[in-house]
Parts: structure tokens; sequence; C-alpha cells
């Protein structure tokens, strides 16, 4: 009995932890793509959407694993980005799964986007205020 309630306590705070830790995202940031990702390449570039819905159920989609019923996504309603690309954060959508962004690198620069939180989180990376 001592080794499960030990178990839960200890879990429940890793659990608190994480949760803690994945509200470093705040309107304002600018983060950059740090990933592999390349404009010309349709298959391994990472993207950005026109409408903060795609996004959200592309996010659906990834957690339930029902590509058929969440995510269609016409590829035209999504912008390709290139290494080192900037993003500034504008809005949070969709109970914080979804941000409105800026680009602000390339041809579509200074015009808002949207961009899954789990990607932005593996992707990007914070840059420092100078």
């Amino acid at each position: 009995m001592r080794v499960l309630l030990f178990f839960l306590a200890t879990f429940s705070s890793f659990k608190f932890i994480a949760d803690e830790s994945s509200s470093v995202v705040e309107i304002g940031q600018t983060w950059h793509l740090t990933s592999r990702s390349n404009k010309a390449s349709l298959s391994g570039s990472k993207v950005l959407y026109f409408f903060s819905t795609d996004a959200y159920h592309t996010h659906q989609a990834r957690i339930f694993s029902n590509w058929d019923n969440f995510s269609i996504v016409d590829s035209r309603n999504l912008v390709r980005l290139n290494k080192g690309d900037r993003v500034k954060i504008l809005k949070i959508k969709h109970n914080q799964k979804v941000y409105q962004v800026e680009l602000l690198d390339g041809y579509e620069k200074n015009k808002k986007y949207f961009v899954i939180k789990d990607d932005l989180l593996n992707d990007f990376k914070l840059m420092e205020k100078k």
C-alpha cells in the first residue's frame, strides 16, 4: 500500500512540474526555427497554418491518431518554413494548444499565421532578449 501511495505522489508531482514548465510561451516572445526545414521540401518542412482550426484539428488528429475525422488541411493553406525563420507570438487560441504568430522572415513576413504549441516547443527555440 505504501509503495502505491509513494508512486501516486511521485507521479502527480512530476505531472505538476511538467505542466508548470509547459507554460513558457507568452505573448510578445520571439522564437526561431531550429529544426531542419526547407521550403522546397514538401515532406520534410515545418509549417504554419493559415487557419487556427486547421492547426487545432491537426493537433487533435495527432492526439487521437484519427486522421480521417479530425485533420483535412489543404496544402495550399500552409506556409512552409526555412531553418532560422522567426515568429512572434501574438495570441493564444484553442485552450493554449494553438498560437497566432507573426512571421518575421521570408517572402510571407509580417503576415499572421497559426502554429501548434507542441510544434513550437519541439522545433523552435525562444530567442533571448537583448
